[in-house]
């Protein structure tokens, strides 16, 4: 019934996405469903959730206490709409017509790939102290357009107030599913503290030049009001046999 909600743990929800994931969505389209941390994380940490986002789940419970990337990316995906509650689903996630794997790498109908690039310009009152600073740039999203702990810029000694970084674009390729992807853009000291982070969706960026606001692990306003300089390029995807 509609207003039924299942809940399962997590590793039964990763039983039905690796044995149904296409029937897993078909079921959210109609139904509500819960997922919430297994009981053997006795230190409270977390899984991912978006990996449970990609199948249409309404409801992924989290540790709240433990400031995780998980947390970020929970709190940064619902900062979208002004944290004023849930987030309409894509189209296609949502019509009985349409099937949708979240493990495929294929384009989904109807839907326009895209090509995302970030360059790291700058910093600005990463931290008071002398100390070094580096950045990494990650995408989460689908299985095939998440990009984890590949883009990095080197480490600028001995000044968190205003590193210039200046590096080459860190390039998404190909964005199958850019209504599901999110940015995430941290800030590592020499001994790789982070020192800020920001989720940002891809579909909410404007490209350009922009300063990046950043975050502490909970996801507050800092007092220095660190920032990123960065330029962002996103276009639509084109493949290699078709862009010559």
């Amino acid at each position: 019934m509609h207003y039924h909600m299942s809940s399962f743990a997590e590793n039964t929800g990763l039983g039905h996405l690796k044995q149904y994931a296409p029937e897993f969505v078909n079921y959210n389209k109609r139904q509500l469903s819960r997922i919430y941390p297994k009981g053997a994380r006795m230190d409270s940490s977390n899984f991912l959730p978006q990996i449970f986002w990609n199948a249409g789940c309404q409801m992924v419970a989290l540790n709240f206490q433990t400031p995780d990337v998980s947390m970020q990316l929970n709190m940064g995906k619902f900062e979208y709409n002004g944290g004023s509650g849930y987030l309409l689903k894509p189209d296609f996630m949502r019509r009985p017509d349409r099937t949708f794997d979240p493990f495929s790498e294929s384009p989904v109908d109807g839907v326009i790939a895209a090509h995302c690039s970030v360059r790291v310009i700058s910093g600005q009152f990463l931290t008071d102290k002398k100390i070094g600073t580096y950045v990494e740039v990650e995408m989460y999203g689908l299985p095939t357009d998440t990009v984890r702990k590949e883009h990095r810029t080197r480490t600028i000694p001995a000044n968190g107030l205003n590193p210039v970084y200046a590096e080459a674009p860190f390039v998404f390729r190909k964005v199958v599913l850019p209504e599901l992807a999110v940015l995430r853009f941290a800030v590592y000291d020499e001994n790789g503290k982070q020192l800020g982070q920001r989720i940002l969706p891809l579909d909410g960026l404007q490209a350009g030049y922009r300063h990046i606001s950043l975050r502490s692990d909970t996801n507050q306003t800092m007092v220095l009001s660190p920032t990123l300089f960065v330029h962002i390029v996103i276009k639509t995807y084109v493949p290699d046999e078709l862009s010559g």
